[in-house]
C-alpha cells in the first residue's frame, strides 16, 4: 500500500507540473496558488522542492535585502555549505529540510545560518526555524505575514503591479519543473528597524538535473521592473538557451516581453552587464554589486548558487516606439544569480 501511495503521489506531482506549465502566465487562480504554496509534493528520483522568499528595500545607497530559503530533495541527505543535511518525512506535510537565509542591513550582510530544520505545512501556514529562530509564513494571496523570531516581522500586501502573480513551467517527461510567484508590497520591522519595499514569494517543484543558469530581477523606484533568465552550457559558458526577459513598464501600463533574446552577460570588476536584443527591441543594464552570498550543494547533484545584491547603474531599453532610461525609472535594486555545477 505504501508503494502504491508513493506511485500515486509521484503521478500527482507530474500532473501539477503539467498544469503549471499549461497556465504559464499571470492567469493562475488563487486556489491553485494556495494549493502549490501550502503543500508538500511526492518527489521521484531527481525531484526537488523549495520555497524562496526575497525582499528588496527602497531606501539608501545600498538598500536592505532579505532572502529566506526552505529546500528539500529526493534522497536521504546532502551537504549544504559543508554541513550534512538529512531529509526525512515525518507524516503528512511534515518533513526535515534545509532552511537558510541572510539579511543585508544597509551596511553589511548578516548570515542567518543554515539549519537542518523540521518544516510543517499547516492550513495556509508554513512553520519552521532558522538557527533557533522560529520562521513562519501565513496567509493567502494577496495578503501574507512572515516572521523570523524577533529578527523579522513583515506584512505582505497587494501592490500596484502589472502582474502580481504567475504560474509557469516546463514539462518534458520524465523531466519538468513548475513554479508559482507572488509579487507584492511589504512593510514591517527588520533587525529592529522599519522596513518598506517589495516582496517576491516563490514555490518551485521540479524533476530535473541541476544546471548552470543566470537569473535576475530588478525593481525600479517608480515600480517598474525587469527580470531575465537563461540556462547556460557550463560555469563560464557564453552559450545560452531557454532565454527570456520581461520589462514591466508601470508608467505606460505596458509589458514588454523578449521571447528568445540574444543575450550577452559579462562580469566587469564589481559590475554585471546584461545586454538583450529581440527583433526590434533591445535593453542594456549595468548592475553594481553591494552584497554577495554563496551556497554550495553536494550529494545527489552538485550545484553552487551565488546571489548578488545589486543596484542599477545604467539602464536603457529601446523599442520602435519608446526609449526608457533611469531618468524615468529611478534607481533599481534587486538580485542577480550565477549558478553552476
Amino acid at each position: 500500500m505504501v508503494y502504491i501511495n508513493k506511485i500515486r503521489g509521484i503521478w500527482e506531482t507530474y500532473k501539477l507540473i503539467r498544469k503549471l506549465s499549461s497556465v504559464n502566465g499571470s492567469g493562475v487562480s488563487k486556489t491553485l496558488l494556495d494549493r502549490v504554496m501550502y503543500n508538500v509534493e511526492t518527489l521521484p528520483p531527481l525531484g526537488k522542492e523549495y520555497w524562496w522568499f526575497l525582499f528588496f528595500g527602497q531606501d539608501g545607497e545600498n538598500p536592505v535585502q532579505i532572502m529566506l530559503l526552505i529546500f528539500r530533495k529526493y534522497g536521504k541527505k546532502m551537504w549544504f555549505n559543508n554541513k550534512e543535511m538529512v531529509f526525512r518525512e515525518s507524516g503528512k506535510n511534515k518533513f526535515q529540510a534545509v532552511t537558510a537565509g541572510w539579511v543585508y542591513d544597509g551596511e553589511e550582510l548578516r548570515d542567518l545560518g543554515d539549519t537542518n530544520a523540521i518544516v510543517e505545512i499547516q492550513e495556509k501556514k508554513i512553520v519552521s526555524e532558522i538557527s533557533g529562530q522560529k520562521m513562519r509564513l501565513s496567509g493567502s494571496f494577496p495578503n501574507y505575514e512572515l516572521s523570523v523570531g524577533d529578527l523579522i516581522n513583515l506584512e505582505i500586501t497587494k501592490g500596484n503591479y502589472l502582474e502580481d502573480k504567475d504560474a509557469c513551467g516546463v514539462f518534458l517527461p520524465p523531466f519538468g519543473v513548475g513554479w508559482v510567484d507572488v509579487f507584492s508590497d511589504v512593510d514591517g520591522i527588520v533587525l529592529g528597524k522599519k522596513f518598506k519595499g517589495t516582496a517576491h514569494l516563490q514555490k518551485v517543484v521540479g524533476v530535473t538535473i541541476s544546471g548552470p543558469f543566470h537569473w535576475g530581477r530588478i525593481v525600479f523606484q517608480n515600480g517598474s521592473s525587469i527580470s531575465f533568465f537563461c540556462l547556460k552550457t557550463g560555469k563560464s559558458s557564453k552559450t545560452y538557451f531557454r532565454k527570456s526577459a520581461t520589462f514591466h513598464d508601470v508608467e505606460n501600463n505596458k509589458i514588454i516581453r523578449f521571447g528568445n533574446p540574444k543575450l550577452k552577460i559579462s562580469k566587469r570588476g564589481n559590475n554585471w552587464v546584461i545586454v538583450g536584443k529581440d527583433y526590434d527591441k533591445t535593453f542594456r543594464i549595468v548592475l553594481e554589486t553591494y552584497a554577495i552570498k554563496r551556497y554550495d550543494m553536494k550529494g545527489g547533484g552538485s550545484q553552487t548558487y551565488i546571489e548578488y545584491g545589486v543596484t542599477s547603474k545604467e539602464f536603457n531599453l529601446k523599442t520602435k516606439d519608446i526609449v526608457i532610461t533611469l531618468d524615468e525609472l529611478g534607481t533599481g535594486v534587486g538580485t542577480f544569480e550565477d549558478a553552476y555545477r
